[in-house]
């Protein structure tokens, strides 16, 4: 397969011809994900199956009854729900897709769709806990994933599988590779699919400027790197190399100099999911265990602890200073990468929209690199902090009406919403390139949820870094690991008492 990718992405490249990759529909399952480039032979002479999406949710009706969607927002200038209800922050084209997609769930169910909005970090998860025991004072809560993935384990929340009538997981408007990466013994009590923007949004990526590329003939080209199958840890490394240095006139690399590699610091765990290793991987009962300690795994650590404690390639953006005149160390990193000063900038979608405010900034965009070119595939970690999900209140006395409403919203928002966004927002008006595209393509149809990043197991979402920043594999696993497997046992055991 790998081989098919390169040939086929080189040969378009050197036509000039690359063409989108992308469908309307992204294949996300956990199995054996295909290429983008791949396809399946259609005869000319078939015709498209029509297939009713809607057709389990037709004899369902709410008596136009308002569902509730609790959302979170805390005015975050970033990571706020734009996907439930038109708001004024959004985009003319996002608030539309959510008009359009909200009409037909609404004139499907008999139903009216209303949102309330967080104002504070905790929130959401406060008054879920309060209202276990009582009467829900929402239909349907959309948390941030490490808030649901506690309150699953509380049992703040229906099993979305014991929906099977209603809620069909198996299909292509829900995340299958959410869907597996986020069960446990078979449960699943949060997820998420064509509804939840915010999910889109945190997937990571990589931007490089083109015209600092341009400007060193040493530097290679990205795109072409990616095309040959070369985009890995080390191409980034020593590329990131020629482009680190002193530029303002001050002794010392400070982010005002010239850059190779700005890199956030939740980037450590990016990477080693972009490896292709894991926190955590499950059994054949869908139980998880703690899988970081690998053959493989202190080669690809080193790499990483290579790269974030080199000051010749790389500079950690929450370690910038003195950035007066800027909202935070992330928009003066922007701005550094807008000034041609950063080869590669590390980011989640989301950070695109940022860079639409500076005058041609010319950039492309990449997956998170493989470790080495022996790497099947590429893996792009969803940075879930701020990704939220679909999950119904154990609260809610009529749970099949929320069932019902979540289904029909995924189903509906896939040429909604999800276009919208995908093929008009990000290939439309934010990528600028075709190759751009086919990274795009590249990055969403291998995303990963990683537990150990959403789930409080003793210190596990912290271990990577913590490694990588000291070097010393051995030590800090053996020191972590005990605690670390109590506590996913004890998620383990809850799991297994939740009906």
């Amino acid at each position: 397969m790998k081989k098919l990718i390169s040939s086929l992405i080189a040969l378009l490249l050197a036509a000039g011809v690359l063409a989108s990759c992308g469908t309307d529909e992204i294949d996300t399952s956990s199995e054996a994900l295909p290429s983008s480039a791949e396809s399946t032979p259609v005869s000319e002479s078939s015709e498209p199956e029509e297939v009713d999406l809607y057709a389990h949710l037709r004899g369902i009706d709410l008596g136009d009854r308002t569902i509730t969607i609790y959302v979170e927002d805390q005015n975050s200038t970033r990571y706020y729900s734009q996907e439930v209800m038109p708001n004024e922050n959004s985009a003319d084209l996002i608030s539309g897709a959510v008009r359009e997609r909200n009409e037909i769930v609404e004139t499907l169910l008999n139903c009216t769709i209303s949102e309330v909005r967080t104002k504070s970090d905790g929130e959401m998860r406060n008054a879920i806990y309060a209202e276990m025991m009582g009467t829900s004072s929402y239909d349907i809560v959309m948390p941030y994933m490490p808030h649901a993935a506690t309150l699953s384990v509380e049992g703040a929340f229906y099993d979305l599988t014991s929906f099977k009538d209603i809620i069909k997981l198996e299909n292509s408007y829900w995340d299958q590779r959410a869907n597996s990466d986020l069960s446990i013994a078979d449960k699943l009590f949060f997820t998420t699919g064509d509804a939840n923007m915010l999910t889109f949004d945190c997937t990571h990526a990589i931007v490089f400027n083109k015209d600092v590329v341009n400007a060193n003939s040493e530097i290679e080209d990205p795109y072409k790197l990616l095309a040959e199958d070369k985009w890995t840890y080390d191409a980034l490394y020593r590329n990131a190399k020629l482009a680190t240095y002193e530029s303002d006139g001050e002794a010392g690399i400070t982010w005002k100099d010239n850059i190779g590699f700005l890199i956030n610091n939740n980037y450590n765990n990016t990477l080693f999911i972009g490896s292709g290793e894991r926190l955590t991987s499950k059994d054949k009962d869908d139980y998880p265990y703690l899988s970081i300690k690998t053959d493989r795994a202190p080669a690809v650590i080193d790499k990483i602890h290579n790269i974030y404690s080199d000051p010749s390639s790389t500079l950690v953006i929450e370690n910038i200073t003195n950035f007066s005149g800027y909202n935070d160390v992330w928009s003066a990193a922007t701005a550094a990468f807008a000034d041609k000063r950063v080869l590669f900038r590390t980011l989640a979608i989301v950070d695109l929209v940022e860079l639409q405010a500076y005058d041609n900034v010319n950039y492309g965009l990449l997956p998170t690199p493989k470790y080495n070119e022996e790497q099947e595939d590429y893996y792009n970690i969803v940075s879930c902090y701020y990704a939220t999900c679909f999950a119904i209140p154990v609260s809610v006395d009529t749970p099949e009406d929320s069932a019902a409403v979540i289904e029909a919203m995924t189903i509906a928002s896939t040429e909604t919403l999800r276009k919208s966004y995908y093929e008009v927002l990000l290939k439309g008006r934010m990528i600028k390139d075709e190759e751009g595209e086919f990274a795009l393509d590249i990055i969403f149809n291998n995303r990963v949820y990683e537990p150990g990043a959403i789930f409080t197991w003793g210190t596990l979402a912290n271990l990577i870094p913590d490694i990588a920043q000291s070097g010393n594999f051995e030590s800090r696993y053996e020191a972590a690991k005990d605690s670390i497997e109590t506590a996913i046992e004890a998620t383990i055991e809850s799991f297994k008492n939740l009906d």
